[in-house]
């Protein structure tokens, strides 16, 4: 049964679609990706979640084998599934908490440079193969989305551990996009149903009879 809007935290209550995500999951890239292509990423409300608290930071680390097994089967599932996101195979699977406490702040405060800053950051990942656990490449993808240097410009750890502890009991799984309505739409699907769910919701029906 869908979770209807008032069962959801605070931070997810919004009358726009909300897109629950993180920034080291090749699908949450390949959703960011076709949400740009059909002209609707600045129109979402954009939520992180750390689903993989335990990744490295470095890319002179190694990660655990499952990890590395799961990297593998994902991206090469993307890049059968959406060959035109061209994903490319990150040298190491990075944590993404600093990225998500940046970009938790910047929806906050700056919510015009959203959209650009997390397409800067999933593609300097995913694409450009950089490390984005790393605060000199985060200062790149703010140069590069015309976000002002801050040092302080974080969210509240707390807040972010909060919100991952609902997703991992409600949702577990990623990505996840939640209508005003309750609808939800689970992991990604193909194209076409990411396209319906979003448009639907975000586009104003045609005119229809009325009296004047």
């Amino acid at each position: 049964m869908s979770a209807q809007p008032q069962d959801l935290p605070p931070e997810l209550q919004s009358s726009r679609i909300v897109v629950i995500s993180d920034f080291n999951c090749p699908y949450c890239f390949t959703l960011n990706e076709w949400l740009n292509q059909l002209g609707v990423a600045e129109r979402v409300y954009w939520v992180g979640v750390e689903h993989k608290s335990h990744l490295p930071f470095e890319f002179s680390a190694t990660n655990q084998p499952d990890d590395h097994t799961t990297l593998l089967k994902e991206v090469a599932d993307v890049q059968r599934r959406a060959p035109e996101v061209e994903v490319q195979l990150p040298p190491v699977w990075v944590n993404s908490r600093q990225a998500l406490l940046l970009q938790a702040a910047v929806e906050a405060d700056e919510p015009a440079l959203a959209a650009p800053l997390r397409t800067a950051i999933f593609r300097s990942f995913w694409r450009d193969q950089r490390n984005i656990a790393n605060a000199q490449e985060l200062h790149h993808c703010q140069q590069v989305a015309g976000v002002g240097p801050d040092p302080e410009r974080f969210l509240d750890p707390e807040a972010l551990d909060r919100l991952s502890t609902w997703w991992r009991q409600e949702l577990d799984r990623i990505p996840c996009m939640l209508a005003p309505t309750g609808a939800r739409h689970l992991g990604l699907q193909d194209r076409a149903a990411v396209e319906a769910f979003v448009l639907g919701a975000l586009h104003d029906p045609p005119a229809g009879p009325a009296c004047r």
